[in-house]
C-alpha cells in the first residue's frame, strides 16, 4: 500500500489506499484554490466547505438539514460551544452565557428595533419603534399572559395584568389608581 500521486495535465489525486495521510511540515499549510472553495467529502459526499464569496469567507454545511457544530475541550471535558442549526435556518444554540462588553447592545429584529444594552452603570430594555409597547409575558400554566404593558405612545403609561402589591414603601406623588 504505496503512496500513489497523479497528474494528469488536469486533475491531480493522491491516493492512499488504506490508512491514514499525515502532511507533517515545518512552516504553515497553504491551501490555495482559485476555485475559491475548499471541499470536504466523506466516502465521495460533500459534507462541507470553505469558500470564498466575494472576498466572504464562507464556512457551509452541504448536507442537507445538517448542522454547524462548534466543538472544544475545557478542562478534559468535551464541550459543544455552539450549534447552528440547519434544520432551522440557522437557528443559534449557545451552551453557556452570550457575554457583550459593556457600551455593547445585542439587537433584535429585521430592523433591529429591540435592543438590549448595559453600559457599565445603566441596563437598557429599548424598542426603537415609534410608538411601540413593550410587553413582559410568561406563562401561567399554559396559558401566556401579559403581565405588564408599557405604553410608549403614551409616555411609557405602565399597566399591569392584575394587582400590584407592595411589600415596603412607594415614594412619588403622582400615583393614580383605577378602582
Amino acid at each position: 500500500d504505496d503512496l500513489q500521486i497523479y497528474y494528469n495535465g488536469t486533475n491531480g489525486k493522491i491516493d492512499v489506499s488504506s490508512g491514514n495521510l499525515t502532511l507533517d511540515v515545518a512552516g504553515n499549510i497553504q491551501l490555495d484554490a482559485d476555485g475559491g472553495q475548499v471541499i470536504f467529502k466523506d466516502g465521495g459526499t460533500n459534507i462541507g466547505r470553505f469558500e470564498n464569496s466575494s472576498s466572504d469567507f464562507v464556512i457551509k454545511s452541504m448536507a442537507d438539514d445538517k448542522d454547524i457544530i462548534f466543538k472544544g475541550e475545557d478542562g478534559g471535558n468535551n464541550v459543544v460551544a455552539l450549534t447552528l442549526n440547519m434544520s432551522e435556518a440557522g437557528e443559534a444554540t449557545f451552551n453557556s452565557d452570550i457575554l457583550l462588553g459593556d457600551g455593547k447592545v445585542a439587537r433584535f429584529g429585521t430592523d433591529q428595533d429591540f435592543r438590549i444594552g448595559f453600559d457599565g452603570s445603566t441596563a437598557t430594555l429599548q424598542n426603537v419603534t415609534s410608538d411601540s409597547d413593550i410587553l413582559f409575558k410568561g406563562k401561567d400554566g399554559s396559558s401566556t399572559i401579559t403581565a405588564l404593558t408599557l405604553d410608549m405612545s403614551n409616555a411609557g403609561r405602565a399597566t399591569f395584568n392584575e394587582n400590584i402589591i407592595v411589600t415596603g414603601t412607594v415614594d412619588g406623588r403622582d400615583v393614580a389608581t383605577d378602582g
